[in-house]
Parts: structure tokens; sequence; C-alpha cells
């Protein structure tokens, strides 16, 4: 009897580990899952990579410059590519101003951990305070710190509309600039006096 309960013990303990192990294990399974979507560029030589849920920022001097984000990536390591869907980039200006580019996909260049240019495509919107701008290309050059959008652009205030072929925005300089059939809307019973809805 005394030897019975005994193996029925040394089972159940058995039994006990077995579970507290498999939970152990999916827990650390369920750890380095996120880990690794998590990694950003941090990516491993010579592997093509697939990330849900890609989050990368650029910190210089205590101030954020840029942070790129999206819901679905893949690294191609063969040229340093990321391919991204759901895409989100921000450019942060000096005056504490925030430049902000959505997509459904885009393309991000990279010469090791920097980012060299951003391609984006299909329905962009990007904001700037209170301004709204909305095309269906548009390229970040981080060298020059240009962005540019060779299609059609309609860029929205609250009394006024702007539309033009081309645009290009000198993050720096702060300066936006529409090319070709530019055309202007004025709402001025919704202008405002002294404030600020003139164009950038």
């Amino acid at each position: 009897m005394k030897k019975h309960l005994r193996l029925t013990v040394i089972a159940l303990v058995a039994l006990l580990l077995c579970g507290i192990g498999g939970l152990v294990a999916r827990s650390l399974w369920q750890q380095h899952k996120r880990d690794v979507a998590h990694v950003g560029l941090d990516f491993l030589p010579g592997v093509s990579q697939h990330i849900q849920d890609f989050h990368r920022v650029k910190v210089q001097d205590g101030r954020k410059v840029w942070e790129v984000a999206a819901d679905d990536a893949q690294y191609k390591e063969e040229d340093e590519t990321v391919i991204v869907h759901g895409a989100a980039l921000q450019l942060f200006l000096k005056d504490g101003r925030i430049l902000g580019l959505k997509s459904n996909d885009g393309q991000i260049l990279l010469a090791g951990r920097e980012m060299i240019s951003v391609d984006l495509t299909g329905a962009i919107q990007a904001t700037l305070t209170d301004y709204v701008m909305r095309t269906e290309r548009a390229t970040y050059d981080h060298q020059q710190r240009i962005v540019s959008a060779p299609g059609a652009v309609e860029i929205s205030g609250r009394a006024f509309q702007v539309r033009g072929d081309s645009m290009t925005v000198d993050v720096n300089a702060e300066r936006l600039t529409l090319q070709h059939n530019v055309s202007m809307q004025i709402q001025p019973g919704l202008l405002k006096q002294g404030g600020r809805d003139a164009p950038l």
C-alpha cells in the first residue's frame, strides 16, 4: 500500500514538473517572438527577415530626428532594403513640430543602421500642425532632408485648399514648394484674425 502511494506521489510530482516546464517553455517562446518583432534594424547578416509591428527611431544629441513604423516589414539583406506595409514616417523639426507621413506601402533604403531614403506609395497622407497633404507617391531623402512628391498634390487647411502637380518639402528650411498648375481656394469667412491659416 505504501509503495503504491509512493508511486502515485512520484507520478503526480513528475506531472507537475512537466506542466511547469511546459509553461516556462511557452513563456520563453512568446518572449522570443516579442523580441524578434521589436528587433528593428538589428538584423542578422545574410538573412531576409519578416517582422510584424516594425519600429525604428533615430535619436541624435538627445533629440528624435526621425521615427518609422509599419504594421508589417520584410528585410532584404542583399540590397539593404525594408519593404513595409501600413507605413508611418515622422520627421521631427527643430521647432518641435512633427511632419508625419502615412501610406499603404513603402520601401526603406539602408546603409548599415542608417536610413538613406524612404519611398512611400498609395493613399499618402502627410500632416503638419493644422495642414493635411494628400498624394499617391512621395520620397524622403534623409541626407538632403527633402520630401518630394512627383504627382498631383492637395494641401488643405481650415480655410483653404491648394493643389499642384508636384511638391517638395525642405525639412531643414521648413519650406514647402508646389510646382506646375498651382491653384488655391480660400474661404475668407473661416480665416482667423492673426491666426495660423496661411500656407506654410
